[in-house]
């Protein structure tokens, strides 16, 4: 088994930036502390060649891999960049392998979730590096016109000769810039809930066969305001294990070990919190060089579906695309829609009468991980996967329906609603779902064109095709209905193969209702499901429906995995090939004590407060 490549280190001009001292406070912040990576933030002003081929010599000499961070996107103009192509080329020269190229921040959150003016204070006043594109026709144009910017940045870096061109992106939308022509993405901790945007942060590199991908810590400005509190210090011990048990090969730290000066507080170095930034540095360069990561990342067979010109970021403003000035463009159902991700890592409350098996595997899917990954993605990275779920927005095409027809067909189990069938990408505009017979082939049913409105419950048929499926329904239809939330959309479809699974209905008897709600498929050895609302998941009167749907997805998953969890849903926990496991106990108080199974194996294990555990299986 071969060992994983981890690189770790710290962010070098976040307050200060002295380039006469540089070669100093790489070797104070990382030859000292055993990390073997930086990247530097350069200021905006010419700097000599002479002095980066210095810096990269003694980087080379003391094997500390380093980026730049800003160069183009902070850089005047008319020179495109705060490097040449000389310049380039003399550290590549110099430093070979330890070169690792330039960075692009933020350029989802800045290009694609922020107003016009939102970066502008006192100090920035009249330079807001947002650029902001309004007016969009629809989601399509909108996805272009962002493209286009990154792409420009892009142009520039290649034009240089840069080795790697690094997406450092605190949203979900590193999918856009890989498609610009980024090779490496890392998200920015903890803008948002870290466990969906690592997920998106590692489904796109693994789609775009990226050689690493990062997590680049910014805990000073968004681990919390108060920086002397306690839990924001406990935070970021989690931050960094989160990341690592993930399968990131690139752990940065912002800032914080050096100084604070942040949300008007100022603490030097020999502050206690300072302190702590410290020691959790020096504990994860510890660990990382004495554990044994086999190479390849954490095993995970659950996948949640970016759709097409999707702009949910997870985390930022509450328009999309930037769009600011129109009220349709703000959040709606399709971007709430990824709102039940929160649920995911927590089991279901004990009175829910839908959650069934020998044991409550409702916590997390098998192998304890998920990824998010973009419906762009080819078929044999949809392959790796045993399930996908289709969340927030999709504009569906023919090329997209043929790769999915072809990996239910080899074994793959697909859910979404219809909405996801729309080919229309005006964000209020009519219902024009995909054509062509691609419905009826995948799912075994017709869409009729006639579109109905209920605020009915949902009864399910138990016998779903998919054995490993356990819907909460009875044989005989005499049951409460279940899941009604309000009054929904729902597209009547014409059954050609496929089967209804659950039917609209408002009454305990056998009578049901006149709508399919739920349509299942077999096609070679997988499962098509169709929920037939052309509302999203997240309108709220459907949430109910698809949420149970998701989560029986999620049991069914981890009910047939080899290796199973059961216990505390504050311990996160990831599984790699060679049976190599880590478990992290989230909890900021208590220790967590779970239940590991493999096959006729158990073994209680208890994980202390905050502790990242490792142990073969």
């Amino acid at each position: 088994m071969e060992r994983d490549i981890i690189l770790h280190g710290v962010h070098l001009g976040e307050h200060s930036f002295e380039e006469d001292k540089m070669i100093e406070e790489i070797n104070e912040r990382a030859v000292k502390k055993g990390l073997n990576f930086v990247e530097i933030r350069v200021a905006r002003r010419e700097i000599p060649r002479e002095t980066y081929v210095k810096w990269a010599k003694f980087m080379a000499e003391k094997k500390i891999y380093f980026a730049f961070l800003y160069t183009v996107q902070f850089a005047p103009p008319e020179k495109g960049s705060m490097l040449n192509k000389e310049t380039v080329d003399a550290i590549r020269e110099v430093a070979g392998e330890y070169f690792l190229g330039d960075m692009l921040g933020e350029t989802g959150s800045s290009g694609a979730c922020k107003a016009a003016g939102y970066f502008v204070t006192s100090k920035t006043r009249g330079k807001d590096p947002a650029k902001i594109e309004t007016d969009c026709a629809d989601m399509e144009e909108a996805h272009q016109k962002y493209i286009e910017r990154v792409s420009g940045f892009v142009g520039i870096d290649k034009k240089l000769g840069m080795p790697e061109i690094f997406s450092e992106e605190a949203t979900a939308l590193n999918k856009y810039n890989v498609e610009a022509g980024t090779t490496i993405p890392a998200l920015e901790m903890m803008c948002g809930n870290p466990e969906p945007l690592i997920a998106a942060t590692r489904g796109v590199a693994k789609m775009a066969d990226s050689k690493l991908w990062g997590t680049y810590i910014a805990h000073e400005w968004y681990g919390g305001f108060r920086h002397s509190d306690m839990l924001k210090r406990k935070r970021l011990q989690l931050a960094y294990k989160y990341a690592y048990l993930s399968g990131t090969n690139l752990l940065c730290l912002e800032s914080g070990d050096e100084c604070i000066d942040s949300y008007a507080q100022s603490l030097d170095g020999k502050s206690e919190v300072c302190q702590d930034y410290r020691d959790i540095l020096e504990y994860m360069s510890k660990y990382i060089k004495e554990d044994f990561r086999p190479k390849g990342g954490p095993k995970v067979k659950f996948a949640f579906v970016s759709g097409r010109h999707d702009a949910w970021g997870g985390w930022g403003g509450t328009s999309i695309w930037n769009q600011f000035h129109r009220e349709e463009w703000g959040h709606n159902e399709a971007e709430h829609s990824w709102r039940l991700l929160d649920e995911v890592g927590t089991k279901r409350n004990w009175s829910d009468g839908a959650n069934f098996g020998e044991e409550d595997t409702s916590a997390s899917p098998a192998y304890g991980m998920y990824d998010i990954v973009p419906i762009e993605a080819p078929l044999d990275k949809f392959l790796q996967y045993d399930h996908l779920v289709f969340m927030g927005w999709n504009t569906m095409t023919d090329e997209d329906m043929d790769k999915l027809y072809e990996y239910v067909r080899r074994g793959g189990r697909i859910l979404m609603s219809a909405a996801h069938l729309n080919t229309n990408a005006k964000r209020t505009g009519e219902y024009i779902p995909i054509t062509n017979g691609k419905i009826e082939r995948l799912f075994g049913a017709r869409f009729t064109g006639e579109v109905r409105r209920t605020n009915d419950g949902v009864k399910f048929d138990p016998a779903s095709i998919d054995e490993k499926i356990l819907y909460p329904g009875t044989a005989d239809f005499a049951c409460d209905p279940v899941y009604s939330g309000g009054y929904a959309n729902w597209g009547v479809f014409e059954l050609t193969g496929g089967k209804s699974v659950a039917y609209a209905a408002d009454s305990f008897g056998y009578v049901l209702g006149h709508i399919s709600t739920v349509v299942e498929n077999r096609i070679g050895d997988g499962v098509a499901t169709l929920v037939t609302s052309t509302n999203y998941p997240g309108y709220p009167a459907l949430s109910p429906l698809y949420r149970a749907i998701v989560r029986e997805f999620i049991s069914a998953s981890a009910r047939s995995c080899e290796v199973r969890v059961f216990g505390s849903d504050r311990v996160k926990w990831s599984y790699y090939d060679g049976g190599k496991m880590y478990l992290l106990n989230t909890d900021y108080d208590v220790p967590a004590t779970v239940k590991i199974k493999k096959g006729n194996v158990e073994k209680i294990v208890t994980v202390d407060s905050l502790e990242l555990k490792s142990l073969e299986v």
